[in-house]
C-alpha cells in the first residue's frame, strides 16, 4: 500500500502522515515548500507549481491512492478575514489531478459538510452566516472540486467532515443528513477516517463524517 498526500503541510495533512506511519502505510508527501513539513513521510516530493501536469503525473506514478486535504486558508480564524490562498485552490488542484492521474487510480478528497447538494440541508441561519462571510468561498470551491471529481473516470471518494477541532479524539462516525453543522470532529479523527476509507476501499461514495461524541 502506498499513498500520496497533497496538502501534506496543512494541519489535517500532517495528521494523515502521522497516522499512515503508525499503520505501516508508505506515504509520499507532495509539498510546495519542503521546509514547512514536520510530519514523517517515506518520500517527500517538492512541486512548487501543482499545475504542472507532467511533473505531477511522474510524482504520483508509484502510488495507488492520492489523498487530498487542500483547503482555502485565511489570514486569521475570523470568517471575514482576507484569503491567503487562491479562491479556487481546491478545484484547481482536483482539476489538475483529474488530468494527471490515469484510471483506475484512486483519489480520496476531503471536502466539507454542507458542500454541493448538502448545502440545501443546512439551516437557513447557518447558510446566511456562511454566505455573508469568506467561509462561503470555501464552500463554493469544494462544490466545484467535487463536481470535477464526480465527472472524472477516477476511482473517487469524497469525504465531508463537520467542523474541525484541534482535539486528539480518534473515533469517527458517519454523519446523517440531520447532523448539525456545528458538530465537531478532530483532525486526528478525520485522518483516521481517510485512511480507514482507503484501506476498506470505499469507492464512488460521498461520506459525511463527524466525531463519535458529536
Amino acid at each position: 500500500m502506498q499513498i500520496a498526500v497533497i496538502g501534506a503541510t496543512g494541519l489535517t495533512g500532517q495528521e494523515v502522515l502521522h497516522a499512515a506511519k503508525v499503520r505501516g502505510i508508505a506515504a509520499t508527501a507532495i509539498v510546495r515548500d519542503r521546509w514547512r513539513l514536520s510530519a514523517p513521510a517515506e518520500r517527500i516530493i517538492e512541486l512548487p507549481d501543482l499545475s504542472q501536469i507532467n511533473a505531477l503525473e511522474r510524482a504520483l506514478s508509484e502510488v495507488d491512492c492520492v489523498i487530498v486535504t487542500v483547503g482555502i486558508t485565511r489570514k486569521t480564524r475570523s470568517p471575514w478575514a482576507p484569503l491567503v490562498s487562491p479562491p479556487d485552490v481546491c478545484s484547481q488542484v482536483v482539476g489538475t489531478l483529474v488530468e494527471a492521474l490515469k484510471a483506475p487510480k484512486r483519489l480520496i478528497y476531503m471536502s466539507t459538510f454542507g458542500a454541493s447538494e448538502q448545502w440545501r440541508e443546512l439551516p437557513l441561519w447557518i447558510r446566511g452566516l456562511i454566505y455573508t462571510s469568506n467561509v462561503y468561498i470555501g464552500y463554493r470551491d469544494h462544490t466545484a472540486a467535487e463536481l470535477k471529481l464526480r465527472n472524472s473516470n477516477l476511482d473517487w471518494t469524497i469525504v465531508r467532515p463537520t467542523a474541525l477541532s484541534e482535539g486528539r479524539e480518534t473515533e469517527w462516525i458517519e454523519a446523517q443528513s440531520d447532523t448539525s453543522v456545528m458538530s465537531k470532529i478532530s483532525r486526528v479523527a478525520v485522518a483516521s477516517a481517510l485512511l480507514d476509507i482507503y484501506q476498506k476501499r470505499r469507492s464512488s461514495q460521498i461520506i459525511s463524517i463527524t466525531g463519535a461524541s458529536g
